[in-house]
């Protein structure tokens, strides 16, 4: 696990897995401009899910599934969703097949620690990672995604062909969003350990060369910008209080299918007044990012402890945040799965909040954690739990 789990690293340290770049270095060169292919990037990889343990994942709801095949004869597409039984999964050495398994990170401890490699990213933009496995030939068909994508071979062989320029068409009546034609401007194939980092925008195909193929793939998140301001609109709305209108300057009218001048007037005022400011609107974003997978779930304890022995526990085993949790910071404000953990906190108590928000766990001992009895609710649902 040591060899291919490393700790989130400091952004000035040359990487194997950046082909010997600093975080800062890729960040400026490649990140959201151009693909970069490493080599051994993770030379001792082994993954701690084997293909049958992946593949059995694909029976848990929570994981949501995808499988996807292709009938070489007359090309077509066929995509089903999971949940599936074993019996569904068709056997590894079948050709033309393959199972797209996501949040992964969010059902095996394993593949969230593995995740800090990547932390150099900032995690509001993480989304996920996502197992894929497929038969000799399966792939899902060239097609362009929206998001930035680390592609690590974790066992078997992948076939990659990618483009930058290409025609945008999609085919018609496929499933999938596969191009209608696409020629390959680089190629490779892809042995365990290798990993190849794509930008938003790049046309790409993997194919599964022989059995046994499993990719891992880090995702991150593109946030739609109608999306993203409707739902912080809507949380800044559901903050505000409800008042009764009041207007008893309203007068009588003849034409009652004419708004007044000054009812119009003064409602748009009131909406106007309602609408959010800026560090409003950061504030329900910075809430909005911090949200966890829909499918994301936490196993509660059955027998929480109470405040005072949950502190005392803390103390001395350490905290780690349950794979699924999501906390960030801005503005002096920390946000987990959603919601605001507290205020009004001291520097030391922020220094704490920050190390487990950015390393995702506290070692035991850590000074100050005893006051920081906020977090006895985020234990009780399962969003932190001990080392």
């Amino acid at each position: 696990m040591a060899r291919y789990t490393p700790i989130r690293p400091g952004i000035d340290q040359p990487l194997s897995w950046l082909a010997g770049m600093t975080p800062r270095q890729f960040m400026r060169r490649h990140w959201q401009k151009k693909p970069l292919l490493v080599r051994g990037a993770f030379p001792d990889f082994r993954p701690p899910i084997c293909i049958e343990e992946a593949l059995a994942l694909c029976a848990d709801d929570m994981a949501p599934s995808r499988l996807v095949r292709r009938q070489p004869r007359s090309g077509r597409w066929r995509l089903q969703h999971g949940p599936f039984a074993p019996d569904e999964i068709p056997d590894i050495r079948r050709a033309n097949w393959t199972v797209l398994i996501q949040q992964v990170n969010t059902r095996l401890p394993a593949a969230d620690r593995f995740l800090d490699a990547f932390r150099f990213i900032p995690q509001a933009r993480l989304d996920d990672l996502m197992i894929s496995v497929a038969g000799p030939g399966g792939g899902i068909g060239a097609h362009v995604d929206s998001y930035d994508v680390f592609l690590l071979q974790a066992a078997g062989h992948r076939h990659w062909e990618i483009a930058q320029t290409f025609d945008p068409q999609l085919q018609d009546d496929v499933p999938l969003r596969i191009l209608q034609t696409f020629h390959a401007q680089q190629e490779w194939v892809l042995a365990p350990g290798d990993l190849l980092y794509l930008p938003p925008g790049v046309a790409h195909r993997g194919t599964a060369v022989g059995p046994g193929c499993m990719t891992w793939s880090i995702g991150f998140r593109a946030p739609d910008r109608v999306s993203l301001a409707d739902a912080a609109l809507s949380r800044h709305i559901d903050s505000l209080a409800h008042a009764d209108w009041h207007d008893p300057w309203l007068e009588a009218t003849e034409q009652p299918a004419e708004i007044p001048a000054r009812l119009l007037r003064a409602l748009a005022r009131q909406v106007m007044r309602d609408m959010p400011d800026e560090a409003g609107v950061r504030r329900a974003v910075a809430r909005l990012l911090s949200e966890p997978a829909a499918e994301a779930v936490f196993d509660a304890p059955r027998r929480p402890d109470t405040p005072q022995r949950f502190l005392q526990r803390a103390a001395q085993r350490g905290l780690r945040l349950a794979p699924a949790s999501r906390l960030l910071y801005a503005d002096g404000e920390f946000h987990l799965n959603g919601e605001e953990l507290g205020g009004g906190w001291r520097a030391a108590e922020r220094r704490l909040l920050e190390t487990l928000a950015n390393d995702r766990c506290l070692p035991p001992g850590s000074a100050c954690l005893e006051r920081l009895a906020c977090l006895h609710e985020a234990y009780r649902s399962g969003w932190i739990v001990y080392n």
